[in-house]
């Protein structure tokens, strides 16, 4: 039995930077067939230009600058494959993290295939810093799990007939649009299954999107505006979004919690990371800093603090990577 045409659509704006690693990445793929679908966002740099130099399945759109989610649908709507994924245009992919992510859209029945990635920092990698790290919420929990943080990667596999089921990207949205097209998915009855091994660079840097975390913010907590009449919700999700909208998201709470670690204000940190965790119980990281700091975060606050820098020293982790 042939493989199915897997179509891969990078939106792309100003990433002349980025964007030849990251095509190349693409069509070093040992998976078979494959298209790759370019859609340039108004840049007014290199971008199609680098992209177009390169041979192979690769195909380049042109479009008046309109965001992120409206360069996701044009590439959708090019896009000749059965089967639909994403590169942004400043990531990276291993030569096998296609196969491998076809293989658990393949044992999973189809629905929506995710890939694990490390984050590209800019001192590189580090075990410690993935995009999974172990407990992806089982599909009887992810309806929760998708209203306390986004646990799908963009990195992600699906069928086109999922689009035309639940509709297209938001093109309201400027950011976090993939946050609110994996939650109708959810909430329309697809489930999400890892492919566990990291086969894929996130770039999580100033320059992204997500670097403006306050703007990020401000769009990821309007997801949860008028959800009530979007999806259909039961009670006691209905009280996690009603409890959500009235504070913090777990976003702002844990970079609280950090800049309180990193200030030695041990007992702030404790607190802050104990919300964050009680509003996203799904982020094993934030559950472990509560429990750890809780009972004595004088004594173990020095300790987790110190762990904590030397990664960022490592990895030149500034305050605008901070999550």
């Amino acid at each position: 039995m042939s493989e199915p045409l897997v179509s891969v659509v990078m939106p792309a704006h100003q990433a002349a930077a980025t964007i030849g690693a990251a095509v190349s990445s693409v069509l070093w793929q040992t998976y078979r067939p494959l298209e790759l679908v370019v859609v340039d966002d108004g840049s007014t740099d290199e971008t199609s230009a680098i992209a177009e130099a390169h041979q192979g399945p690769v195909r380049v759109l042109r479009q008046e600058q309109r965001g992120v989610s409206a360069a996701r649908n044009a590439g959708i709507d090019a896009a000749r494959g059965e089967v639909i994924t994403f590169c942004d245009a400043d990531d990276l992919l291993f030569e096998s993290h296609l196969e491998a992510l076809a293989q658990t859209f393949r044992r999973a029945g189809g629905g929506i295939a995710t890939a694990n990635s490390y984050w590209l920092l800019p001192g590189g990698i580090h075990p410690s810093k993935r995009r999974y790290k172990g407990g992806f919420p089982p599909h009887d929990q992810q309806r929760l799990a998708i209203l306390e943080q986004n646990f799908v990667s963009t990195m992600s596999l699906f069928s086109r007939t999922l689009v035309e089921e639940i509709g297209p990207f938001d093109e309201q949205r400027r950011r976090a649009e993939d946050w609110d097209f994996w939650l109708r998915a959810i909430y329309a009855g697809h489930r999400v299954t890892l492919q566990p091994e990291p086969l894929s660079l996130y770039r999580w840097g100033t320059q992204s999107l997500a670097a403006d975390w306050r703007q990020m913010d401000a769009e990821v907590e309007a997801i949860f505006v008028g959800l009530e009449d979007r999806v259909d919700l039961t009670e006691s999700e209905r009280l996690y979004v009603l409890r959500r909208r009235s504070g913090h998201g777990p976003r702002q709470l844990s970079r609280d919690g950090d800049e309180a670690l990193h200030a030695r204000r041990y007992r702030d940190a404790a607190r802050a990371y104990r919300e964050a965790a009680a509003l996203c119980s799904s982020e094993r990281m934030l559950v472990w800093k509560a429990r750890l700091l809780t009972p004595a975060p004088r004594l173990i606050g020095p300790l987790v603090r110190a762990r904590q820098l030397r990664i960022e020293r490592r990895l030149r982790i500034e305050t605008g990577h901070m999550r």
